[in-house]
C-alpha cells in the first residue's frame, strides 16, 4: 500500500469535511476517498499487531471503540481503543455474540474507555488473506450493522490489512485509511494492564494465550468427536431398524402368499368334492374307517371281501391312468383325491419316479397306479 506521512493540519475549508477537526500528525495508508474517512490511533494499531503476531496460529479478534464525527456531508470515524474479544479466538463457526458476550464487552468498554463507543471490530486470520467470505459478512451484519461500523482485517503472515464499510452494495473494501498520533493514555493504560506482569515478554504472553486457546479448542474438538460418534451410532441403529422392518414386511408378505395358496388348494379340493382335513382329523378319519372295515369283516366272516373293500377295489379299478396336475395340487392331496386316503404318496412317487425334493407343476401329467387293497 502507498504510505504518506503528514506533519501539518489538513485544511478543511471549502471541502466536504469542513467543520470537522482532523488530526495534524497523520500517516496515510493507501488512497482514501469518498465521504467517509477512517482514522486509527497509533497505539491501537500497535495493540492489534500484537494480537495478530505470526507466532499465533489461531484467529484473533478485538472490539474497536472510538467516536464518529459528522457535518451533514461527510463522516469521520476515529478508532482510539481496542479490546481483545475472546469469542473471536477460535473457528469463526463457533463465534457467537449473545447477550452475555455483549454485556461483558460493554462492561470492559465502560471500565477502560468510558467516553467512547463501539465503532466496529477487528479480525486476524493467519494465512486467510484480507478478503471477506459469507460467514464474515453475516457476523458483521448481525452484530455491527450501520454505515459507520468498520471491519478491520489483518493477515500478519502476508503483511496485509484492509478496512471495510457497509454501503448500498454491501460490505465494501476501502481504498485507504489514516493512522494518527496523539496522547492516548486510556489505550496505554489498557495495554499495560492487559499485559499483567511488566517483566513478561510479548512472546511469552502470546504463548500463554495460545495454550489457553488450544485447551479450549481441544475441548471443542473432543465434543465434536463425541457428537460425531453418537451420530454414527444413531445412523447404524436406524439402518438396523430399517433392515428389520423390511424383513418383517417380507415375512408378512410370504405368510400372506402362503395363506392365499392354501385357500386356493382348499377351494380346488372342495370343487372336486374333497374336504381338506387337518392331520389329526385325517388320522382320526382313517382310524374310524379301518375300524368300520374290521367290524364288517367280523360280521360277515364267510365273505372274502367286505362290501366296503369291494367298493374301494371298484373305485381303484376305475381310476384314470393319468392325472393332470392342477394349481395347488400336492402328492398328498392327489392321493386323497384319487384313493380317498393320504397313505399312497409313496406309491405315487414310485410310479412317477419322483423324489422328495421334486415339485409338481400345474399341467403336469402323472401316472395313477392301480392299488390292490
Amino acid at each position: 500500500m502507498i504510505e504518506i506521512v503528514y506533519d501539518r493540519e489538513e485544511s478543511t475549508e471549502d471541502n466536504i469535511f469542513a467543520g470537522i477537526t482532523l488530526p495534524k500528525n497523520i500517516r496515510q495508508i493507501g488512497m482514501p476517498s469518498g465521504k467517509r474517512r477512517i482514522y486509527m490511533e497509533d497505539y491501537v494499531m500497535t495493540y492489534l499487531k500484537q494480537l495478530a503476531n505470526p507466532n499465533s496460529t489461531f484467529a484473533r479478534g478485538a472490539i474497536l471503540v472510538g467516536e464518529v464525527q459528522r457535518n451533514g456531508q461527510a463522516d469521520v470515524i476515529y478508532i482510539s481503543g481496542a479490546l481483545a474479544a475472546q469469542n473471536l479466538e477460535l473457528d469463526l463457526e463457533e463465534t457467537t455474540f449473545d447477550g452475555e458476550t455483549w454485556s461483558y464487552i460493554y462492561q470492559e468498554v465502560k471500565t477502560y474507555f468510558p467516553d467512547l463507543e463501539v465503532v466496529g471490530w477487528f479480525l486476524s486470520r493467519m494465512g486467510f488473506s484480507t478478503e471477506v467470505n459469507d460467514m464474515i459478512v453475516r457476523l458483521h451484519m448481525d452484530n455491527f450493522a450501520g454505515p459507520d461500523k468498520v471491519l478491520y482485517i489483518m493477515d500478519a503472515l502476508e503483511g496485509e490489512d484492509a478496512f471495510y464499510l457497509m454501503d448500498e452494495d454491501g460490505l465494501r473494501r476501502q481504498s485507504g485509511y489514516y493512522i494518527y498520533y496523539a496522547r492516548n493514555e486510556a489505550m496505554q493504560n489498557f495495554m499495560i494492564e492487559s499485559k499483567g506482569d511488566v517483566e513478561t515478554t510479548r512472546e511469552d504472553a502470546v504463548e500463554q494465550k495460545d495454550e489457553a486457546v488450544l485447551r479450549n479448542y481441544k475441548k471443542i474438538m473432543e465434543e465434536r468427536a463425541r457428537n460425531a460418534k453418537i451420530e454414527r451410532i444413531n445412523r447404524r441403529l436406524q439402518a438396523i431398524c430399517a433392515c428389520l422392518t423390511i424383513a418383517v414386511l417380507a415375512l408378512g408378505v410370504a405368510v400372506f402368499s402362503n395363506y392365499q395358496m392354501l385357500e386356493k388348494v382348499e377351494l380346488s379340493l372342495e370343487e372336486n368334492g374333497v374336504t381338506l382335513l387337518g392331520q389329526q382329523e385325517q388320522d382320526k378319519a382313517i382310524s374310524e374307517k379301518m375300524t368300520r372295515i374290521e367290524n364288517e369283516k367280523r360280521e360277515e366272516p364267510d365273505k372274502t371281501v367286505s362290501a366296503s373293500e369291494g367298493k374301494a377295489k371298484s373305485v381303484a379299478a376305475n381310476l384314470p391312468q393319468y392325472y393332470t396336475v392342477q394349481n395347488g395340487d400336492t402328492l398328498s392331496s392327489i392321493s386323497f383325491k384319487m384313493y380317498n386316503s393320504v397313505g399312497y404318496v409313496a406309491e405315487l412317487m414310485e410310479a412317477n419316479g419322483l423324489g422328495e425334493a421334486d415339485d409338481l407343476h400345474e399341467g403336469d401329467k402323472i401316472v395313477i397306479p392301480t392299488i390292490q387293497k
